[in-house]
């Protein structure tokens, strides 16, 4: 072979290779309501061995920052957009669902050959188009809405032996709940080994309710922390075993040094868990979950990337900034079309950047639909150290980690600057704080559930939601329509119903004392695109079926459960397309 031959096929070698070189997997992990309760944070009560080697590996990212609450940070983490964006704002009142034309990670991971996997808490919508199946997931194991015990999880589930959606078909599974999505994660990872994947590990704890083994919290009560924390400490000292039997499963299948791992948790500590301890720790900061202040958005994140030895870094990041920078690592492109409100930070693993130094501005407003410009309780600006809150209040995180000396009257013109930088956000986000309505008829989903954690509740409704699967059983009244979109003209069954039917329960079981027969249920009556119907049911009846002929175009659905000169939403409605 003469040498420009030779050279030729070296080059071409050299081109195959490169091509097959495999691209990094991707592991992301959010935890829920934990906070800042880890060993290397400092909280001296967890057993967390196995984070803190991972933390100890990582570049740990000490200025990250999520909403304030669970479904904005998991819409923010799958676009890379503030939540109003992407039509998923709040956690309950028919605002959590994600509209079906966000272009997730996990679809820009698919786009480029990416196995992608989906375990545990969803909570950006249960039906199509806004499942995680429906969002770029090939596989999902999970449960739906945002908590064990929520209206929509699968009835009767609390954390112990429960039923699952394997990617939308319920299944029964053994073991507590955080060691199925970890066992799911890993037969997955075995499972893709060979390939390039990217999983959303996303564990239901520390989310109420609180339960665990009692092994795991036994030593906690013992050592004096009150029963409801300790329960939490014990969800998190599981967690860590998990932790460990990831971390050695990434070893034994010889992807260890090809993955990425990103570990955070999606707020502050659930405040159900601190209530009876008032001085719990939290690094020192105010706050917990869904507030303003720092305890209730700066939480631990850790990057553990192959190859690299772990790091502190302060610069300023947000859950945002995680969709462009996983991208980045991977050198993946930016899916055409989208715009993200984060950046990457994969220039600053290399050269931190001082919060002084950085102009960004990140804003959190958990918008209230009673007051969509109450900005008193509901928001803050960070720039460089300085945290507006309550569109008043100023505080330098630097000089004041507890924020306990409110300094605006010294520095007014940093206020004023704040406050219009704002106002600017808040003259885009707030015109996107639109409903996004379930889609009947649609040949993809001819049939879909709807439940009363997404009826839009209205403002003129003093009642609250029916959120939880007990406030079906005590009949607890909520009011307000659900926000549909009628795809295709015809015939349209409903079943209205207090129970989902896969139980088969009467409407006349329950009440409000529990028992049966304390509540009747007399009547069941539903109207929608101008159109009313009613009747009668029984105690013995499980769901009263109404069949009407519907044109296409927008509505509003409202259900009504009717008895003893009272009424609320019905719990659970099935819609059908008859054609």
């Amino acid at each position: 072979m003469n040498k420009p031959s030779l050279l030729i096929a070296i080059l071409g070698v050299a081109v195959v290779c490169a091509a097959s070189a495999k691209k990094p997997n991707v592991i992301v992990i959010m935890t829920d309501d934990t906070g800042n309760n880890i060993g290397f944070q400092g909280n001296p009560h967890v057993n967390t061995p196995h984070i803190d080697t991972l933390a100890k590996q990582s570049a740990r990212l000490n200025n990250f920052h999520q909403m304030p609450m669970c479904t904005a940070s998991r819409a923010a983490l799958m676009t890379g957009k503030y939540a109003e964006r992407t039509g998923a704002w709040r956690t309950s009142l028919g605002r959590t669902l994600m509209r079906g034309d966000n272009h997730t990670m996990a679809e820009a991971f698919k786009d480029n050959g990416y196995a992608t996997g989906h375990f545990g808490k969803w909570h950006l919508g249960d039906n199509w188009p806004m499942r995680p199946q429906d969002q770029g997931f090939d596989d999902v194991v999970g449960l739906r809405c945002g908590a064990g015990g929520q209206i929509a999880d699968y009835w009767g589930n609390d954390y112990f032996d429960d039923t699952y959606y394997r990617n939308g078909k319920p299944e029964k599974f053994e073991g507590y709940c955080t060691d199925v999505f970890f066992n799911e994660t890993m037969r997955f990872i075995r499972e893709k080994k060979d390939e390039p994947f990217f999983i959303y590990l996303a564990p239901n704890i520390t989310h109420l309710p609180l339960k665990v083994a009692e092994e795991y919290s036994q030593r906690h009560i013992d050592n004096g922390v009150d029963e409801k924390l300790a329960i939490l400490y014990g969800m998190i000292d599981n967690l860590d075993e998990n932790m460990g039997r990831l971390m050695a499963c990434l070893k034994e299948t010889g992807i260890d040094e090809n993955t990425i791992v990103l570990m955070t948790t999606d707020d502050g500590v659930q405040g159900a868990a601190v209530s009876n301890t008032p001085d719990y720790w939290n690094m020192g900061m105010r706050g917990k979950k869904g507030s303003k202040e720092e305890g209730g958005h700066r939480v631990f994140s850790y990057l553990r990337l192959p190859g690299k030895a772990g790091t502190d870094n302060d610069t300023l990041v947000s859950v945002l900034d995680v969709y462009p920078t996983l991208l980045d690592l991977c050198g993946l492109p930016t899916p055409a079309g989208v715009e993200f409100s984060g950046r990457s930070f994969k220039s600053y693993l290399s050269k931190p950047l001082d919060p002084m130094d950085d102009d960004r501005t990140i804003f959190f407003y958990y918008f209230n639909p009673k007051k969509l410009d109450q900005r008193e309780n509901q928001t803050c600006v960070i720039w460089k150290n300085w945290r507006l809150i309550a569109n008043r209040q100023l505080y330098d995180i630097s000089k004041d980690w507890k924020q306990e000396t409110d300094v605006a009257a010294e520095f007014p013109e940093v206020v004023e600057q704040l406050q219009a930088k704002f106002d600017a956000y808040h003259a885009i986000g707030k015109p996107l704080v639109q409903p996004v309505r379930f889609i009947l008829g649609d040949e993809r989903a001819p049939v879909q559930e709807l439940t009363s954690q997404d009826v839009y509740w209205l403002k003129e409704v003093s009642t609250s939601q029916a959120f939880t699967q007990m406030d079906a059983k005590l009949l607890k009244q909520s009011h307000g329509p659900y926000k549909v979109k009628i795809a295709r003209d015809g015939k349209y069954t409903f079943k209205l119903s207090r129970y989902p039917l896969y139980e088969n329960i009467p409407m006349g079981t329950g009440g409000r004392k529990m028992r049966a027969g304390d509540f009747s249920i007399e009547t069941v009556r539903m109207s929608i695109a101008g159109q009313a119907v009613e009747k009668v049911v029984s105690p013995e009846d499980t769901h009263a079926e109404f069949t009407l002929d519907l044109k296409v175009g927008e509505a509003d659905l409202d259900t009504a459960l009717v008895g003893e000169g009272k009424d609320g939403v019905a719990y659970f409605v099935t819609i059908e397309f008859e054609g």
